[in-house]
């Protein structure tokens, strides 16, 4: 049995990203463990296809988003300029629509200039101001963001993966990491197979909202929970294409829940769309549906720690939002109608079809609050990245090199040999002077 050198649990793009990295930096076996049969299939794949601007990042309260954030623009704007992949920079106009919403855009503006914006790259408008260029969006206010740029992260992730073979990367597919046992001086990965396994000295878990579950399988963040969101869009019709022309967001009006209210969506290939809400789900896979996922919920209810989930999910602020949530699912009426605060002249009819759905799976801490940063923790023989949640995608490139260099300073790859290998996409030079790593 072949061991390896590293192995990273999650082919999204995180762990593609990562594995780009450590195949740049090191002559060692890296191999990559994705439980679907291809990469980019959850979360990855089925988001907005936004690259953020930090613009509306805390650069305190969150600021490793917001420098990873910052970091991975111009990287992800080359490397879609290399592999010849959709990049339209159409824009985001994020709109108050209450009169008291409007100094929230005013502190988006002092966040975007603390995290290294250009002035060039925004501008507060009035209602005047938001009518001149979409004539259809009604509010008090907006932030226009120019550079906001629209995707394919699946497309992205593809490419990355690619990349990372190139320069020595295994990728396995179908390997659904069920059981980890630790010897001496390795951990053996038992897929769903148990005959099938993989020894590795070192495992770094990338698996998005299935991170959890690998991290209390080997005994790491018992105090954490998680919970599955479901988001669904919708498919906007030929006749109501032209309402905007950019993305349109609101001011959130749960700040810690800010992935609650529906946004007007610019795909690369000129498709509309709107959405999502977030409807409780059991499982990451619970893509549709709602009476088939029931038999799932009592296990999900009862998985260790109970009490976190339990004071969020009995709040009365959770349940009417959930109730809420759950009515934009089953009714097309309801997620027309509050798309229509912003834009009045959408109907009920213009939403011609569903279109895709993503799960997002937030952390919640011991309080019941949904934890917003990444959550970094050690294990034996291994590193537990939880809760990379949006801009997860946009800073992969800047976090996963941050993260590489980070593991190398503890220690963790003392291992490996090094190596400086030519580049088939980022260079290291390139994301260490913007992010202070070592050479």
């Amino acid at each position: 049995m072949v061991r390896w050198d590293v192995s990273i649990i999650g082919g999204g793009v995180l762990g593609a990203c990562l594995a780009y990295w450590l195949g740049q930096r090191y002559d060692a076996r890296v191999a990559v463990l994705e439980r679907e049969d291809d990469v980019a299939a959850h979360a990855s794949g089925r988001n907005t296809g936004v690259v953020h601007r930090p613009f509306y990042l805390d650069p305190v309260k969150a600021g490793l988003f917001a420098r990873v954030a910052q970091a991975s623009f111009p990287l992800w704007r080359d490397f879609a300029k290399l592999h010849a992949l959709p990049w339209e920079e159409v824009g985001t106009l994020k709109v108050a629509m209450e009169p008291e919403e409007v100094p929230s855009l005013e502190k988006n503006v002092a966040f975007a200039r603390a995290n290294g914006m250009e002035d060039r790259e925004f501008e507060l408008l009035d209602r005047r101001g938001v009518e001149a260029i979409e004539p259809n969006v009604r509010c008090e206010g907006g932030l226009l963001v120019k550079t906001d740029a629209v995707v394919d992260y699946r497309a992205f992730t593809e490419a990355v993966r690619a990349d990372a073979q190139a320069s020595g990367v295994v990728f396995f597919t179908t390997a659904d990491v069920r059981r980890i046992e630790r010897k001496a001086d390795h951990l053996v990965l038992r897929t769903q197979n148990d005959w099938e396994g993989f020894e590795t000295r070192y495992l770094v878990n990338c698996a998005g909202g299935g991170a959890i579950d690998i991290a209390h399988a080997m005994g790491v963040g018992p105090e954490y929970a998680d919970l599955h969101f479901r988001g669904e869009y919708w498919s906007v019709g030929r006749r109501a294409a032209s309402l905007a022309a950019r993305n349109v967001y609101t001011v959130p009006k749960s700040p810690d829940l800010p992935f609650l209210d529906p946004h007007w969506i610019v795909r690369p290939d000129g498709r509309r769309e709107v959405g999502p809400n977030a409807v409780p789900v059991p499982t990451l896979d619970a893509y549709e549906g709602f009476f088939d996922a029931l038999p799932q919920w009592p296990a999900k209810i009862l998985e260790a720690p109970i009490s976190n989930k339990l004071r969020l999910t009995l709040s009365r602020t959770f349940l009417t939002l959930s109730a809420r949530e759950f009515l934009s699912s089953l009714s097309r009426f309801e997620m027309a109608r509050r798309v229509r605060r912003f834009l009045p002249r959408l109907r009920e009819a213009d939403l011609t079809s569903r279109s895709m759905a993503g799960i997002r799976s937030p952390v919640v801490d011991r309080k019941g609050n949904l934890v917003k940063e990444a959550i970094e923790l050690p294990g034996p023989m291994s590193y537990h990245i939880l809760n990379f949640n949006s801009p997860g995608a946009t800073g992969a490139p800047a976090y996963t090199a941050y993260l590489a260099d980070r593991l190398a300073a503890r220690g963790d790859f003392d291992h490996l040999k090094r190596a400086m290998k030519k580049p088939t996409a980022w260079e290291w030079s390139a994301v260490a002077a913007s992010m202070g790593l070592a050479a």
